[in-house]
Formats: C-alpha cells, sequence, structure tokens
C-alpha cells in the first residue's frame, strides 16, 4: 500500500501505462486511477514524460536493490566473480516471468524516447546506470582471471546488456518464447570467453 500520495500516482501510473501504453494514457487518466484531482498529480510529475521516467524507476527499485545485495562487496577470486555473474543472468529469467509488464513498460520508454528529447536522455542514463551494473561483475572477472584481454569491460558490458534486452523484446512480442533456453545459451558463450581468458576449464550454467 503507498505510503505517500506521490507513491500512490507512481502505482496508478504504472498500472495505467501498462494496461494502456504511453500514447494512449493522459495525466487525466493517471489522476483518476489513483483518486486524486489531475492539478496534484501535476504538482508532484511537471509532465507525462516526467511520470513515465519515475514511474519505471519506481518499479525497478526493488529489482536494482536486490541486485545491489546480491553483488555487494569484493569477489575472494574467479569463481565467485563468476558465480555472481550467472546468479545475474538467473536473475534476469526470475523478473521476466513475474516482472515481463515492466520490461513492456520500459520498451514503451525506449520507443518514445527515438522521438522525444527528454525521454531520450532519461533512456541514455537508464541504460548507462543498467550497462555499468554489469561492466562492474565483467571487471571482477578479469581481474580475478589475471590475464589480459583485448576486449574492454565497457564494451562486454554493452553486448550482454543488447543480449539481454533483445531475449527480453522476443518474450514480450512472442509469449512462447523460451527465454530460458536464450539465457541460458547466452551465458554458455559467456563461460566459454571466460575460460578462454583464464585458462580454467568450461564453466557451466549449471
Amino acid at each position: 500500500m503507498a505510503d505517500t500520495t506521490r507513491d500512490r500516482i507512481l502505482e496508478a501510473a504504472y498500472r495505467t501505462l501498462v494496461r494502456r501504453g504511453y500514447h494512449e494514457t493522459s495525466m487525466k487518466d493517471i489522476a483518476e486511477e489513483a483518486g486524486v484531482a489531475p492539478g496534484l498529480a501535476h504538482y508532484y510529475f511537471e509532465s507525462k514524460e516526467h511520470l513515465l521516467v519515475e514511474t519505471i524507476r519506481h518499479g525497478c527499485a526493488p529489482l536494482v536493490e536486490e541486485w545491489h545485495q546480491r553483488s555487494a562487496g569484493t569477489p575472494a577470486g574467479l569463481e565467485e566473480a563468476v558465480e555472481i555473474g550467472r546468479e545475474g543472468l538467473e536473475m534476469q529469467k526470475g523478473e521476466l516471468k513475474r516482472h515481463l509488464e515492466l520490461f513492456r513498460l520500459i520498451f514503451d520508454l525506449f520507443g518514445v524516447g527515438l522521438h522525444n528529447p527528454r525521454i531520450g536522455a532519461a533512456v541514455q542514463e537508464f541504460v548507462a546506470e543498467d550497462r555499468e551494473r554489469i561492466a562492474s561483475v565483467a571487471r571482477a572477472v578479469m581481474a580475478a582471471a589475471g590475464q589480459p584481454s583485448r576486449v574492454q569491460p565497457d564494451a562486454i558490458a554493452a553486448v550482454i546488456w543488447a543480449s539481454l534486452n533483445g531475449i527480453t523484446l522476443q518474450k514480450l512480442i512472442n509469449p512462447e518464447f523460451d527465454a530460458d533456453e536464450a539465457i541460458d545459451a547466452l551465458w554458455e558463450m559467456i563461460a566459454t570467453f571466460i575460460a578462454a581468458h583464464s585458462g580454467a576449464a568450461a564453466l557451466k550454467a549449471s
């Protein structure tokens, strides 16, 4: 249950935007869903664009916090660093099952950002934060592996981010798409890369 009016508006925006999409939703619709006057919604959020961005941040906050808890601290070695990465992909599987509507809203944000500079700036920030979480794991793995690589952690993060979001998009388009299998295949490719750069035996998803 929302503790504040602002939270209540955010939760109402989430429900309405997921149900109707960004372009078919007005601030008035969201205010009605929240049970507040439209002017109050505008008091907390200056525009629908601002509300969309804050709604997604609000929805993602518990997932980001869970990741921070799982990845906190410095890995003791290669095995622990790799396990953090593997757990991240397992988390993605669970999130696609439990929060698919949140990812639908995120892709709505991406689409709007292609034509709206204010949303586009927010998308760039959102993507940069997401990639940095992946890059931090890549840096830990590469440091623990102890062997140089021509591929930089930021580039690895960009590829993994693109792969995970491509898998997510396919799941949104086709509910029958086996996202788990695709994520497992992605892990096998990552494990092969790690093995090639660490001198260790190939790591498996299981």
